[in-house]
């Protein structure tokens, strides 16, 4: 993991982002849904979309896996708008 960071801080310092789109996906009842998530991806990433989900925590696909098949099947399959 600090291997991670220390790498993740070079490509930060060198101007370096996600270039491909990300979906992000929280659920309503974790720590991300107290913070600006999206904006805080899009801090590293060009293409960002996302939702929370609600009455959801961490699990997303245990908790509501008919939610997460909403976002990501369009996402995957291109037709999200960005």
């Amino acid at each position: 993991m600090e291997e991670d960071t220390a790498l993740d801080d070079i490509d930060a310092a060198e101007g370096r982002r996600l270039a491909m789109p990300l979906l992000a996906l929280w659920g309503s009842a974790g720590l991300p849904a107290r913070l600006p998530t999206l904006d805080i991806w899009r801090g590293y990433a060009d293409d960002v979309t996302g939702a929370e989900i609600p009455e959801c925590g961490h699990f997303i696909p245990e908790e509501q896996p008919g939610a997460l098949l909403a976002h990501l099947t369009p996402f995957l399959a291109g037709e999200t708008s960005r």
